[in-house]
């Protein structure tokens, strides 16, 4: 009977460290969220359930991704202090976390561009791209399910 009861206080254990990494994002928006000088937007998956099914932007078709995404968090900033932290605190959580991967970086003149990836074994869970530019700061995190080919459907050119 012990050893039950050990075993579930264990189970609850990992799967509230589950839920803290996953959300070490969320909790960085809801830091932000109320600031006078950042503007946040959350997008749920009822209202992504609201996109017509026959949507597409100019070569991209996005009607068989829509049904995967969870969530979108956007924030962002133009005021230079603010913009600074904020890029500092999100970047930070992606350096730190083991669980995210770094799939391109780009330094360009004052711009700092950071694509990162979540991954649960051969599913994509977590996107998150931050811009940090001379005039403003954005952080996107995008919650799904997704495979390496639906990124590649999304992000392929069409024209060809």
């Amino acid at each position: 009977m012990k050893i039950k009861y050990l075993l579930i206080i264990i189970c609850m254990m990992g799967s509230s460290i589950v839920y803290a990494q996953s959300n070490t994002f969320s909790s960085l928006f809801e830091k932000y969220e109320n600031e006078d000088d950042v503007t946040v937007v959350s997008i749920s998956k009822a209202m992504f359930n609201m996109i017509p099914g026959n949507i597409s932007t100019g070569s991209v078709d996005i009607k068989d991704i829509l049904p995967k995404i969870e969530s979108l968090l956007l924030i962002t900033s133009g005021t230079n202090n603010m913009k600074d932290k904020m890029y500092s605190d999100f970047k930070t959580i992606t350096e730190k976390d083991k669980n995210f991967e770094q799939l391109m970086r780009v330094k360009d003149n004052k711009s700092n561009i950071n694509f990162h990836v979540r991954k649960s074994r051969n599913m994509i869970k977590e996107l998150i791209l931050l811009v940090s530019e001379e005039k403003n700061f954005v952080a996107i995190q995008i919650l799904g399910n997704f495979t390496v080919e639906d990124i590649q459907k999304i992000t392929k050119d069409n024209t060809q």
